[in-house]
């Protein structure tokens, strides 16, 4: 970026926004990490914007574009400070913990699923049907996997609305070219007016990016060989419509193209691929369940996320039970909501369990915490325990079977971790183990060295916490391997029941 930054670690923004560390650059604009002075605790992202040539009005346009929207996959604008005498400008936004698709590409060495392909598709429509369906219809025009965030709990979440815009109806063509090569529609740069047709070029491109290992974002002869084995082979016909040069030979909304995709289910094997076996039964439970707690350092770090892949994979070895630990925990009515416009049968009255989810009995938080009526049913009892954010809930957690937290793996909040960990009264030799969602294996050797420890794992995301198999399994497997023994040893009676 040719504008250097105004802000740096420890200045104040409005008297409110304290700037932690600048935490990414590009275009015209830089974004910190900001802590809230009123709030504490809460984090910003602040974005410092520059107005070329005095241009302060793209500057406002886009803050009032986003303060006007509200979705779960946009982030959200909460105070804005128009430019300055200098051209510099801020707008204060939800802070995504996550990492964006091309750091999340790197990570997985540019192999992803054909499955959670199709479900980034289906995200990515949700939002883009939500803007289209404005009126006038705001355009995004940049989608790419750097204004992309992978979060674990949200999923796909848009964060660049650098050079989005109504709709103009009735224009010839753009007066101003924008957008990314190879992943913009072509009448973004001559020959006709952008518009929601545009961006579900731009969807095409990005899922076909993904595909591919990055190696192609246009369409060309023979791709559909290319694709074999790495789609589900209903979603290739609908990338080729989509990448059609011309807009009227595309779909004609995102509901036209999430209609097409009802056929393309999340884990339907690709065409060529085998069948894979079928999971043997359970055994069933035994007279004591093993307790596996989880705990984040902050709120949004993915224990839900984390917490239901682990229960996932503990049902194949036996019966588990989900509890929403965290007795201010919203999770559990979510999901009760979730299974009731499903149609799905849900407990009768004020009842708070059991809700079955993939093969999981999912239960609130008995209001005196005691767990015995659910581990003298279960083989497993995994807890989530969200942020901590209640009293006691660290002595809780630490006498699970396997306390599991989970932590940034972000270099520059390293300091973080460790300063929780010491509040916490940890020490080495426990038996805790941290898990590093979203992560590179740097962080958690780094994290290794620094507390002298062994028990690290970095936690690859897996958009669908209940879908089996794929490298977030693997990692769990070796993180729950201690209980995970046929009979599972011989079991310490837990603090959780009632002496």
């Amino acid at each position: 970026m040719r504008y250097k930054s105004k802000l740096g670690p420890g200045d104040i923004l409005g008297g409110r926004y304290a700037v932690r560390g600048i935490i990414g650059s590009g275009g015209s604009s830089h974004v910190h990490l900001g802590e809230d002075l009123r709030l504490p605790g809460k984090r910003w992202a602040i974005k410092e914007c520059v107005a070329d040539n005095q241009d302060y009005g793209n500057v406002q346009a886009e803050a009032e574009l986003l303060i006007s929207l509200d979705h779960g996959r946009l982030p959200r604008v909460v105070d804005f400070f128009p430019p300055d005498e200098d051209g510099y400008a801020y707008l204060v936004m939800d802070y995504i913990e996550g990492v964006t698709l091309n750091r999340y590409m790197d990570s997985v060495g540019g192999k992803i699923p054909g499955d959670t392909i199709l479900l980034f598709a289906k995200q990515l429509l949700e939002v883009l049907q939500y803007l289209h369906e404005h009126r006038p219809p705001i355009v995004y025009r940049d989608l790419k996997p750097s204004n992309i965030m992978l979060a674990p709990d949200k999923g796909l979440v848009l964060i660049d609305f650098g050079i989005a815009r109504r709709h103009r109806g009735g224009a010839g063509e753009d007066t101003v070219k924008l957008g990314t090569v190879g992943f913009a529609a072509p009448e973004q740069y001559g020959g006709g007016q952008s518009d929601h047709r545009s961006d579900l070029y731009g969807l095409g491109a990005l899922l076909l990016y993904l595909a591919t290992g990055g190696k192609y974002s246009e369409w060309a002869a023979g791709m559909e060989g290319r694709l074999e084995g790495r789609l589900p082979g209903t979603l290739v016909p609908v990338l080729r419509r989509l990448l059609r040069p011309r807009p009227e030979d595309r779909y004609g909304s995102a509901e036209e193209v999430l209609r097409a995709l009802e056929g393309a289910k999340a884990g339907s094997s690709p065409a060529g691929s085998r069948p894979q076996a079928p999971v043997k039964p359970a055994p069933p439970a035994p007279s004591q369940a093993r307790i596996v707690s989880l705990m984040g350092t902050a709120s949004g770090i993915g224990v839900t996320h984390t917490s239901l892949a682990a229960a996932r994979l503990l049902a194949r070895f036996g019966s588990v039970a989900w509890v929403d630990y965290d007795p201010a925990s919203p999770v559990y009515g979510r999901i009760r909501s979730l299974a009731e416009a499903s149609g799905r049968r849900v407990p009768s009255g004020e009842a708070e369990g059991p809700l079955e989810l993939g093969g999981i009995h999912c239960w609130k938080r008995p209001e005196d915490g005691v767990l015995e009526g659910l581990t003298s049913r279960f083989r497993y009892v995994v807890l989530d325990m969200g942020s901590g954010a209640y009293e006691g809930a660290e002595a809780e957690f630490a006498r699970g079977d396997i306390p599991l937290l989970l932590a940034s793996g972000a270099d520059w909040r390293m300091e973080e971790t460790l300063r929780w960990l010491g509040r916490s009264g940890w020490r080495q030799g426990s038996s805790w183990k941290i898990g590093l969602p979203l992560a590179g294996a740097h962080a958690a050797e780094l994290l290794k060295r620094t507390l002298g420890i062994r028990e690290v794992y970095v936690l690859p995301f897996q958009t669908d916490p209940l879908a089996g198999g794929g490298s977030l399994e693997s990692e769990l497997r070796a993180l729950l391997a201690g209980i995970l023994e046929k009979g599972g040893g011989r079991k310490k009676r837990s603090l959780f029941q009632r002496k």
